[in-house]
Order: structure tokens, then sequence, then C-alpha cells
């Protein structure tokens, strides 16, 4: 590389009595040869518990997932099929045992409502955050309440474009912007949803009387003076109803409806002294409404709220160490109440959590990264004290990075229980993970083997106590290729679980039911440009379901047929300013089913789904950027 000196050269005058003044300048270039410069990135390890960073784009075109954030997270290793609630299952435990955040603060209610044969879509629109990372195993301990797995979601920083757009689509439609200025922006979405017309175009197995209808608005204010001070608000409402007849030996109407609001504000800030401070609070309130929930005429109603506050603090010394600390507290409300002619059952309880955390993280050479962390807990209800610890290694050679975790986690007994008994002990689980992964020039691959422990599992039978137990093992592979052909993705992931518990009511160590033994998923996206066009191929598979047969010995005895769905997108780009994507599920017509169930089979609201949706763009934004901030 060459850059050119430009220097002057002055000559001073000479100056006669009979002349006038003259003043010279010559200008002179010169050429001065600079040695190239290389900058090399430190292989410093990255995060270990995470599977890949992906970006909405990556998300939405996943073919099959509608722009649902949680359905296009079950390809992702770990994970597995829930077609029938919707929600996220991570190695072999719950769908309580994940919990959402965003920009740090807990999510109470991340679902939208579901019922009988109905099942929930995520809350909250992929393309509101700027990544999405899902840490299957190990978090940090940062994050509590979560047995298995943590899905930590940031919002944007900045949108520093005004932008206005709307979408339409088979299911309702939408719009929203954002007003930028000099110092932050402010940006405002609705959205509304009602299935009536596309239930009648596509019947299923639901004899809705009142089809699914959502409303939603949320709004989002941004604040950034100066290149080390982020603050950001934000809002959500959404009201959501349905009914439809339900019951084969008594048919009975099932009216549901439900209001959410979650309240997110955080602040941050970097001193001019090194240190970075966060300060949050969230607030989130739910209310669920049920008609016909056991039989006819009756009523039984939920509300939950949560007040998350948090503070902490983080600096790295020097390039060898770096500490976090941090402050929480979880104050919930939780009421339940059921009326039935003269029986009206109310029951309130308000759990809390108070927690502190605190983080050290060293590198002691380049390539190896060492974090040391204990997270303490006092909850109130049993009034007891919980102390986690985790110890996290990774180490980078060349592309690869070896990385273990082990570390304890805790959690509260779902309300049902603590309703119950408020002295049941936070559950509790150790994590032991182990793992490889290899990175480079568009490849990524990753193999991790992990083994689960838990222990004062919530038993009711035949009291309700703290003594179940349990494991969970496995190994997940992911394969993400993005350079094997021009214009085709790959990605391909499998996992192994093996569960078995003794808690809730199952009386003897057995696999749960919604445990599945394989999990599979092969992901395939192919861009055509000449047309404009993403073509994307999604093929997941589980094994069957196991299931109580009582015609054979044992519990838990059986296994249901295995499931597998073939699902399409087709993603067309009419303009920078128009994109159409059209989606479809279980294309090939396979009978799948979840599981049974009283010997019933649990099967989906309908074989196949499909999906239609337009995005216009008003502003100089492209069109998937602007519906949701």
């Amino acid at each position: 590389m060459k850059g050119f000196l430009l220097y002057f050269f002055l000559l001073l005058p000479v100056i006669a009595p009979a002349q006038n003044d003259t003043v010279f300048l010559k200008l002179y270039t010169d050429s001065v040869a600079l040695k190239e410069i290389v900058v090399k990135a430190a292989k410093t390890p990255r995060a270990n518990s995470r599977w890949s960073d992906m970006q909405p784009l990556d998300l939405v075109t996943i073919g099959g997932a509608n722009g649902n954030l949680y359905q296009a997270l079950q390809t992702l290793p770990g994970t597995q099929v829930e077609g029938e609630s919707g929600r996220l299952l991570v190695r072999g435990g719950s769908s309580s045992e994940t919990q959402t955040y965003i920009d740090g603060m807990h999510v109470l209610n991340p679902y939208t409502t579901t019922g009988t044969d109905v099942p929930a879509r995520g809350r909250y629109s992929t393309f509101m955050f700027s990544g999405v990372n899902l840490a299957t195993g190990g978090a940090s301990q940062e994050y509590g309440q979560a047995l298995s797995a943590v899905l930590p979601l940031e919002t944007k920083d900045t949108s520093p474009f005004n932008k206005i757009g709307m979408n339409l689509s088979t299911v309702g439609l939408g719009g929203g912007g954002t007003r930028s200025f000099d110092t932050g922006s402010l940006s405002l979405h609705l959205d509304y949803q009602n299935l009536s017309p596309y239930n009648r175009l596509f019947p299923g197995r639901v004899d809705f009387v009142k089809p699914y209808e959502l409303f939603s608005t949320a709004a989002q204010f941004r604040y950034t003076p100066d290149e080390r001070t982020v603050f950001k608000c934000y809002i959500g409402y959404d009201r959501t109803g349905f009914s439809h007849r339900t019951g084969e030996v008594s048919p009975r109407l099932f009216d549901l409806g439900e209001n959410n609001i979650y309240l997110n504000s955080t602040f941050r800030r970097r001193t001019l002294s090194g240190w970075n401070w966060f300060a949050g609070a969230a607030y989130s309130f739910y209310h669920q409404q049920i008609g016909g929930a056991v039989t006819d005429a009756d009523q039984w109603s939920e509300q939950q709220q949560e007040w998350h506050l948090k503070t902490k603090l983080f600096r790295r010394f020097n390039p060898f160490i770096r500490v976090d600390m941090g402050i929480e507290s979880f104050l919930r409300g939780y009421e339940s109440r059921y009326q039935y002619q003269t029986v009206d059952d109310t029951q309130v309880m308000h759990p809390s959590v108070t927690a502190a955390f605190l983080s050290a993280t060293l590198y002691p050479v380049e390539a190896l990264k060492t974090e040391v962390s204990v997270r303490a807990e006092y909850t109130g209800l049993n009034r007891q004290m919980n102390v986690s610890p985790r110890l996290a290694i990774s180490y980078q050679w060349s592309e690869l990075l070896f990385s273990a975790t082990v570390g304890r986690y805790t959690q509260l007994p779902e309300n049902r229980y603590l309703l119950k008994q408020s002295g049941l002990l936070s559950e509790t689980c150790w994590q032991y993970n182990i793992g490889v992964q290899y990175e480079h020039s568009g490849r990524f691959y990753k193999v991790e083997l992990y083994d689960k422990r838990y222990d004062r599992l919530a038993l009711s039978v035949p009291l309700l106590t703290s003594d179940g137990y349990g494991s969970s093992k496995g190994i997940d592979l992911f394969f993400r290729d993005v350079t094997l052909w021009r214009n085709l993705e790959y990605q391909l992931a499998y996992s192994f679980n093996r569960s078995l518990r003794k808690y809730r009511e199952y009386t003897e160590l057995t696999t749960p039911s919604y445990a599945t033994r394989h999990n599979a998923s092969l992901v395939l996206k192919y861009a055509i440009p000449r047309l404009h066009t993403i073509i994307g191929l999604t093929n997941c598979f589980a094994s069957g379901r196991p299931f109580h047969n009582p015609d054979r010995a044992g519990l838990m005895n059986d296994e249901a047929k295995p499931y597998n769905s073939l699902d399409l997108g087709i993603t067309y780009l009419f303009s920078k300013k128009v994109i159409l994507h059209a989606s479809a599920s279980n294309i090939l017509g396979r009978k799948n089913e979840f599981g049974r169930i009283d010997g019933r089979s649990v099967r989906p609201p309908k074989d196949h789904s499909f999906y239609l949706g337009l995005f216009i763009t008003l502003g100089k934004k492209v069109a998937y950027d602007v519906s949701n901030f």
C-alpha cells in the first residue's frame, strides 16, 4: 500500500528597495512507501454454551416456521418438536425449565395463549432482535430460575432511519414504523390476526365457534445521548381469544380469553474509569379466563404478575481478568380461581426470589478462558438459601474450540404445586457439558455431550414432597455450511437424549411423556438470484413419544409412532421494498401424532398449515426490517 505525502516549501523573499515585495511558493511532491500492516484477531474463546449467532432473516426463512421464533428454534440441536403446545423443550426438560430474557430482563409469559388442541406461538417478532442465541446448557449464573436452558434476546440499540411499513397475510394484517431523531428513536407496531377466513379455506379437527383472534400493540423508545450510554424502554400488550367445542364423552364449549402486558426498561452506562453499569426493571402481567375448563358452565381464571429488578457491574481490569457482579429480585403474585355452581375456590400466593451473582473470567494465556462464578438465591415462600457454583473452561486451538462446563441451577416448582405446599424446596439440576466446535470460512461444526442430574423435584404421590429426582443424558450434533455449494446453505442437527424421572405423578423412575429419544432436523436454503427468490426446505424427525399402555406391565411402557414433517418455504423479493413469503408444513401429508393420552392419539389441529404474507416498506429500508422496529 502506498500513500502520498504532500508538503510545502516556502522561499523567503529577497527585498530590494526599488522593487515590490514578492513571495515565491513552490510545491513539491514525494512518494513514501508504507509497508503492509496485517492485523490478526486474537484467538480468545467465545461463549461455549451457545450454538450459533442466528440473524432474524436466518430464522424467518426456515421452511414451515411461519415467522414463529420458537418453532424456528426447534430445528436446533438439544430441542425437540412440541407441536401440541408450541413451547420450547430442551435436553429432556419440560417447557417450564427454559426461560426467555429480553435485554437481560425476564419474560414471564413469552408465548401466546394456548388451549385444548391449540398450540401457542411466540409473542415477539424475530425482527425485534439484533441476533438470537440459545444457551442449551451451562448458561451464565446471571440468569436464574432456569433448570434447562436460557434464551437471551437483545433488541437493537439504535434505529437511525425513519421507516414505515405494513404486512398482509392469510391470518391478518399489521403495520408499524420508526421515527428517528438525533439521540434516539420511537417505534410503534400494531397487529391484528383472525383465523376465521383461514379456517374456512383449510378446516381442521377443531370445531371452532369463535376462531382464534389476536390484537397486539407494542412500542419502544431508545435514547443514546452519547456512545457510552443506552436507555431503552419497551411496552407490549396483546389480547387473545377463541372458543371451540371439545370432549368426546361429554362435549362442552371451551371459551378462552387472555390479556398480557410486558414492560421492559433498561439503562447501560460505560464510565470513564472502565466500569460498565446496567440497571433494569421489567413488569409482566398475565390474566387468562376459561369457560368450560372441566365441565359445562364452570369458570376458571389464572392471574400472574411479576416484577423483575436487576442491576449489575462489570469491568475488565487488564487483559487477564474480568469481573461481573450483580443483584436481582423476582417479586411475583399468583391467583387461581375456580367457580362452578356453589363452588368458589380461590388460591393466592406471592413467591419471591432475591439473588446475587459474582463471576470472575480469567485469561491466563491468550487461547484459554476460565470462568468461575457463584449465584446465591433466597426464596421467600420456604425461607431457604441456595448457593450455586459454576465453572466454565474454553480453549481455542487453531479453528477448534474445546469447552467444558459444570454448574448447579435452581428453580421454584410450578405454581400448581406451590399452591398446595408452599414449603416445597427449590428444584435443582447439576449440569455437566463437554464439547468441541470448528468454525472457519462459513462452516460451523459442533458436538457436545451432556449429563444433567435432577434433585428435589416436586413429587405428588403419595404426598406432595420434594423427594423427586431424575437424570437426562445425551449428545448433540450440529453442522452448518454456507460454502459447500454456490447459493446453497444447509443445517443439520441431531440429538440423542435419555431422560428418566421420578416426579409429579410418576411413582417410579421413567421417561416423561414429552421426552423423545431421537430428534433430527435438516434445513436447506437455496437462493436463486436471477429470480430474486430463496427456497427453504425443512425436514424434522422425532422418535415416538412414550405413553402408558394399561395392557402392558410397568409405567410409560409403550411408544407412539415417530414424527416426521417436510416443510417448505419460499421468499420472493419483488423489489427492495416488497417481499412475499409463503410457507407450508407437512407437505407430504403424514398423519403425525404427539403421543397418546388415555388411549387417544394427540394430533395437531391440522395435518397441514399454510401461510402467505406480503411485507411492504414505505421508507428507505428493506421490507423485512420495518414491521417490528
